[in-house]
C-alpha cells in the first residue's frame, strides 16, 4: 500500500486516468458513430 506521503500523487493519478478513459470512452463511441454512418 502506498505511503502517507504518496497518497495524494496516487489520487491525482488515479482521477487523471479516470478521466481520459471516459473522454476516451467518449471519442470511441463517436467515432464508431461516424463509420457506422458512412457505411450505411
Amino acid at each position: 500500500m502506498a505511503g502517507n506521503g504518496d497518497l495524494k500523487t496516487h489520487e491525482a493519478t488515479y482521477t487523471s486516468m479516470i478521466g481520459m478513459l471516459k473522454w476516451g470512452s467518449l471519442a470511441c463511441a463517436v467515432l464508431v458513430a461516424i463509420i457506422i454512418y458512412l457505411i450505411a
